[in-house]
């Protein structure tokens, strides 16, 4: 579990499944998420979210550090740990905590946890283009020094 100065990010949590199935169905979330059409999901897929989780590289359960409510998530996935230690990051934070800064300090944690934690040397991520508040915080984390680089992809297009 680690701290920042208004969140915990910790490991994923079997009790986060209800948590995370409210997250993924929450179309105000998904509209920044996916361009695939947005229907509710099953129960079941809670099984999918787990798997998810569990196969990510990091995965943090975000939540607010004073009132330990589920914020939302945010992961990194390395496909090829030898090769070239190329990290995929993504996020998913409950509206309610939209626009506070809380996206851009559990990004920046996670990104900083990834390159001196785990040694990844870029992280890379995709998003869609009307997605304007996560692509100012993509912005803001974009660095390019010492072997470290965050990629950031606009609907295929390099930001």
């Amino acid at each position: 579990m680690f701290t920042t100065e208004r969140l915990i990010l910790r490991g994923f949590e079997d009790n986060d499944l209800d948590d995370l199935l409210a997250l993924r169905n929450d179309a105000r979330v998904m509209r920044g998420v996916t361009a695939e059409p947005i229907a509710p999901r099953p129960t079941k897929y809670k099984e999918s979210l787990k798997t998810l989780a569990e196969n990510s590289t990091i995965w943090f359960t975000i939540v607010h550090r004073e009132t330990r409510q589920f914020m939302g998530q945010c992961s990194i996935k390395v496909v090829e740990p030898v090769k070239n230690r190329d990290g995929l990051f993504g996020i998913s934070m409950l509206p309610e905590f939209w626009g506070k800064g809380y996206g851009t300090e559990a990004t920046r944690f996670t990104v900083d946890h990834a390159f001196r934690g785990l040694g990844v040397q870029r992280v890379s991520l995709s998003v869609l283009e009307g997605n304007k508040a996560a692509i100012a915080v993509y912005k803001k984390m974009k660095r390019v020094g010492n072997g470290e680089q965050i990629g950031l992809m606009d609907t295929g297009k390099t930001v």
